[in-house]
């Protein structure tokens, strides 16, 4: 199994040097962008550095090989305001069966409506317009030691703007390792994999990513822990970034997050907190997640809630 996992890494550190379009810049390249925003409290929290640390439904968006880490059954829903009025809403769920975890995963990114303008008419028709994005996906992951766990995830994305609409086929691939010193957890994952699109005589390729994220405690007593978090962001269409992040955790219920891009970005720093695992029923608990992200310039911050059980 060591040398799986290191073949793996290889594998990992080839696709990682990948580039569309070599030669050109990379901005503007691809579609479907709304997959590059943080879904969820949590990973709004990390700024979405959670590929290593996730631990149920909530896996879908940053590394599906984690749902792997539900014991029966997930379901999570959360709900954040983006810029200009939108909102992206999010449910997913999670079920093991034996050795394996299945999951279905929904989201929604949708615009207020805005008024046309044309070359004609500047200020605006009269004619109100109407966008958004969709995404379905299937997920299904498996523990195959117990330190390595990989996962993949087959959605269908689809963007609408007024009377147009297209839509795409994507792959996610994720991995996660417990290296066995300390409590240091590797993740390794792709998404967005798929063909090119061709809207309105003009191909857009889908917005690959690869993350290699690390997580591990730092500082931790009976009832006190303190997670660092490192990830490493590598976009085939702008810059790559690193973000770190922190979790503070108390008596295992209360969690204190936070999170910064290290790039030059209109965001600034995340913040969140969130009350864990509390017991409403024989096994089943319930975990709620607040987050906001600080914006550098003209936008308000941004805001997100999400509401997990868990049994």
């Amino acid at each position: 199994m060591k040398y799986t996992f290191l073949a793996f890494i290889s594998i990992s550190s080839l696709f990682s040097q990948i580039d569309y379009g070599f030669g050109f810049s990379k901005g503007g390249l691809a579609g479907f962008q709304f997959l590059k925003i943080e879904t969820g409290a949590v990973s709004q929290a990390f700024s979405g550095a959670y590929s290593a640390s996730s631990k149920d439904s909530k896996s879908f968006s940053n590394n599906i090989s984690r749902i792997s880490k539900v014991s029966d059954i997930s379901f999570s829903v959360s709900s954040q305001d983006w810029i200009a009025g939108s909102k992206i809403n999010t449910a997913s769920f999670a079920v093991r069966k034996k050795d394996l975890v299945f999951g279905v995963n929904a989201s929604s990114f949708t615009i207020e409506e805005f008024e046309e303008t044309t070359v004609s008419f500047p200020a605006g028709t009269g004619r109100m317009v109407k966008a958004g994005n969709y995404l379905f996906g299937l997920g299904l992951a498996r523990n195959f030691t117990d330190k390595l766990s990989l996962g993949m995830q087959l959605k269908y994305v689809e963007e609408n703007i007024d009377n147009y609409s297209y839509s795409n086929v994507l792959f996610d691939f994720g991995s996660n390792y417990e290296t066995g010193f300390r409590d240091l957890n590797i993740a390794f994952v792709f998404q967005h994999i798929g063909p090119d699109v061709t809207p309105i005589d003009t191909k857009f390729r889908s917005p690959l990513m690869f993350r290699i994220g690390m997580s591990d405690y730092v500082y931790r007593i009976e009832s006190i822990k303190s997670m660092m978090i490192i990830e490493l962001v590598h976009p085939t269409d702008s810059e790559d970034y690193l973000i770190l992040a922190q979790d503070l955790a108390l008596l295992e219920k209360i969690n204190f997050r936070m999170g910064s891009k290290i790039k030059k970005s209109i965001f600034g720093h995340s913040f969140g907190f969130g009350i864990k695992d509390v017991n409403i029923s024989g096994n089943n608990t319930i975990s709620i997640d607040y987050s906001i992200l600080m914006s550098n310039y003209v936008f308000k911050d941004f805001h997100s809630l999400s509401i997990s059980l868990n049994r």
